[in-house]
């Protein structure tokens, strides 16, 4: 076996070479080679690992105004140091980047900007950079001695914390991520260790801002060799662990997400034996809902927490501040300097077009008869659709429709004597969550949907419509739309109807007319009838679609043969003006007839105008074309009434 080293986070024997810990997955931080080397240059080799076995080469790299003290703590690139303020009489703590790693020059340049622009920062929960430094090949940073313990500690102690301390510290973090993110600083590595709770005060205090990026930053195309990971793979945001050069500040709301959900669970949402488990667990899983691992949970917590816990960062919040907001319970609406626009804020959907994987799953299930896909950890797995009744394969009822049958009430049927209800005895309680939701049982649907909804999308949505309805548990249109969410990437139908009325009209989310298109267009693919037209109309208008006149006429027509009158008059007018399909009158007057059988204005008002001018097939019959815009405006046709009143009518 080759030579090994502790892990700085869990003391496991690794690799020597190792990157990641394969035990905890924390990074293990393993040479930046460069060309011009700090210290190599110098003449000063690096053979030790800490610099507590050599501490008379820190000591003189600090000089006579501090004394060193004794070494409390380490991580994947440090090594912490108590040390004494000669000068002004005061005890520091050394933070020193750890020997066993060799320095470019061009990092050791970042290393201070970026210390310099945590150093201008100014937040009560933030630990402040005194002091930024280096000799001899070694980089060290000053700081104020905090006497307290990391709430990596605190969660090895206690597992879990109350909802009002984890809802307190979650707030302090975002405050002092504001204003990181205001001067430009994002921090890129948070998680337990980094957030320090004051002994005395119990004030939650940030370490390490900045320090990541800067060793990041490191890691650019002038370097060869291996380079240092920063971060901690279990929370890490998708973006970042996907290796983007550049995460932006939605980066360290996602990573404090999951210190939030770690402190009210006990454990992070992504778990694996190995760093690449994790990692693809982090990119492709979404996290067992909040409200199904803890009892009680604020519902402003935990819509909070899972919004930003979104694999796209466009889909989290804006903002640290939208965030803290969201965690109090306020309402969401950020506008945004000079420009004053609105920012998008909440948006629970996952794009298909961001991940071809799930397009595939799509469109095997539309082409190729797959069926529905169940939602089970996090992962899509075939399952065999149930049989549809006669005439009924390609609709399916509206989540409106769905609540009227689940609410309306229920005859009892007869049985056998000695059954409960002939005998006059209480029925057994729903052991199943569409049971409970079929006799209006709430308190036991919430109960069996929160339990089933892990492996079964039917159950996510009906736990969705709880949450809408408020049946069962306090109504939460955010965790609604949470957990039709959930249902909807798993294709439910009913689930995917859903959310795109919530994104057109910003019930629960923030309303966004593509993602609303999108998932009309899906609800469309997947055969629900009323979704046709919607498509059709959004096509022919270019909302939320691109414009596209076939398009529009396909849908149309799919929707006119289904009974639709609105598109029996749209396809009419296509085919009057050639839009989209090739002109035909007679297919026109065809479709503008059919049209009027179910009291269609528009249909009317041109039957009637093709009359009057003896067109489309019809014999001029002004007087029959007058009675057809008497009809078209008595059904609300502004136009008919216009031609009415010119011809004195």
């Amino acid at each position: 076996m080759g030579p090994t080293r502790p892990c700085p986070t869990c003391d496991q024997s690794i690799p020597a070479d190792a990157v990641f810990c394969p035990g905890c997955g924390a990074a293990a931080a393993s040479p930046i080679l460069g060309d011009t080397l700090l210290g190599v240059s110098r003449g000063t080799g690096r053979t030790a690992t800490s610099y507590e076995l050599a501490p008379e080469r820190l000591q003189a790299a600090l000089g006579p105004s501090y004394e060193l003290g004794r070494l409390i703590g380490r991580g994947g690139y440090a090594e912490v140091f108590a040390v004494r303020d000669l000068r002004l009489k005061r005890e520091l703590a050394l933070k020193v980047l750890r020997p066993d790693l060799i320095l470019t020059e061009s990092l050791f340049t970042r290393f201070r900007r970026e210390a310099e622009a945590v150093g201008a920062l100014q937040n009560t929960h933030i630990v402040p950079i005194y002091d930024v430094g280096e000799a001899d090949g070694i980089c060290w940073l000053l700081m104020p001695l905090v006497q307290g313990e990391t709430l990596k500690s605190v969660l090895a102690r206690e597992k879990r914390l109350p909802v009002a301390e984890t809802t307190r510290i979650l707030l302090e973090a975002a405050e002092a991520l504001q204003t990181a993110h205001e001067a430009g600083v994002v921090h890129r590595d948070i998680k337990p260790e980094n957030l320090m709770i004051d002994g005395k005060t119990g004030r939650v205090l940030l370490m390490d801002f900045g320090i990541a990026k800067a060793m990041d930053s490191s890691l650019d195309n002038s370097l060869t060799g291996t380079g240092v990971v920063i971060g901690t793979p279990q929370y890490m945001s998708p973006e970042q662990a996907m290796g983007k050069s550049a995460p932006d500040p939605r980066s360290d709301q996602y990573s404090l997400a999951i210190v939030g959900y770690q402190m009210l669970t006990g454990q992070v949402p992504f778990m694996g034996d190995n760093v690449r488990e994790v990692i693809a667990r982090q990119l492709l899983e979404e996290p067992t809902p909040l409200s199904r691992m803890v009892s009680n949970i604020p519902s402003a917590l935990s819509a909070t927490i899972h919004q930003a816990l979104r694999k796209e960062p466009g889909q989290r919040f804006a903002t640290m501040d939208a965030f803290a907001k969201s965690l109090r319970g306020e309402l969401l609406t950020v506008a945004e300097g000079g420009a004053a626009r609105r920012e998008r804020e909440s948006s629970f959907a996952i794009p298909t077009e961001k991940r071809p994987w799930l397009t595939a799953l799509v469109w095997l299930g539309v082409l190729g008869g797959l069926g529905a896909l169940s939602y089970r950890a996090g992962f899509f797995t075939p399952t065999t659709p149930p049989v549809p009744a006669a005439g009924e394969a390609t609709r399916v009822a509206h989540p409106e429709s769905a609540r009227k049958i689940a609410n309306a009430p229920r005859r009892p049927v007869a049985r056998h004597a000695d059954t409960a209800l002939v005998a006059g005895l209480a029925p057994p309680p729903p052991t199943t969550c569409n049971a409970a939701v079929q006799v209006s049982d709430w308190t036991v649907a919430f109960a069996k949907c929160t339990e089933e909804a892990a492996t079964s999308p039917s159950a996510s949505r009906q736990l969705g419509m709880l949450y809408a309805e408020g049946h069962g548990v306090e109504r939460n249109e955010r965790l609604a739309a949470v957990h039709f969410t959930f249902a909807a990437d798993s294709l439910d139908p009913v689930a995917v109807m859903e959310m795109a009325r919530r994104y057109e009209t910003g019930r629960g989310v923030t309303a966004d007319q593509g993602k609303a298109a999108r998932k009309y267009l899906l609800a469309a693919n997947l055969g629900i009838q009323e979704s046709w037209a919607i498509v059709a109309r959004r096509y022919d208008e270019g909302n939320g679609l691109p414009e596209d006149p076939k398009e529009a006429a396909v849908w149309y027509l799919k929707a006119a043969q289904a009974g639709d009158a609105s598109s029996m008059t749209r396809l009419a007018a296509a085919f009057a003006k050639g839009r989209g399909v090739k002109k035909d009158e007679p297919q026109a007057t065809i479709w503008y007839s059919e049209a009027t059988k179910q009291q269609e204005p528009e249909a009317e008002y041109q039957v009637g105008m093709m009359l009057i001018k003896g067109k489309g097939g019809y014999a001029q019959d002004e007087k029959a074309g007058i009675e057809w815009l008497k009809k078209a405006a008595a059904h609300g046709n502004a136009t008919a009434k216009e031609e009415l009143a010119k011809r004195g009518g």
